[in-house]
């Protein structure tokens, strides 16, 4: 089992420079490792929201990360998205909307595959493609 070496950050929200206070993530956190820092928001998916909100909201963090607002407040160069939706159907619908703009930050799971395999295993997927579940840890220093 792969455990990080200390968890660094909790954030309340909205999210500092977020001046229309519109981006309000489900979580944030930072693992620290020997390698380097994941910065990371989670958003928890139920599938109540349309794809055109979704579609919005990929566009605000995208907007937040070029910003530099999040550098500035985290001191952190970059950040991951972890979306964790309640099943494949709306894990894909999410996957193809993000993929219309972008192939970065982004990564998706599903509940069930957190609770079968766990939550650092290769259960997560890239906006793009349709390739294998990869972990979250590889360049992380966490092997």
């Amino acid at each position: 089992m792969i455990i990080p070496r200390s968890l660094r950050h909790e954030e309340t929200f909205p999210l500092p420079g977020d001046v229309q206070q519109s981006l309000i993530p489900d979580g944030y956190f930072e693992v620290a490792t020997p390698l380097k820092t994941l910065a990371a928001f989670l958003e928890v998916d139920l599938g109540h929201e349309g794809l055109l909100v979704w579609k919005g909201k990929v566009q605000k963090y995208l907007r937040y990360m070029v910003s530099g607002a999040f550098e500035s407040t985290f001191h952190e160069p970059g950040f991951r998205v972890l979306v964790v939706t309640n099943s494949d159907r709306r894990l894909m619908a999410l996957r193809r909307v993000t993929a219309t703009i972008t192939d970065k930050v982004f990564w998706f799971t599903t509940t069930d595959s957190i609770h079968r395999e766990g939550f650092w295993s290769p259960i997560w997927f890239r906006p793009r493609g349709d390739h294998e579940p990869i972990s979250l840890i590889p360049d992380l220093g966490l092997n």
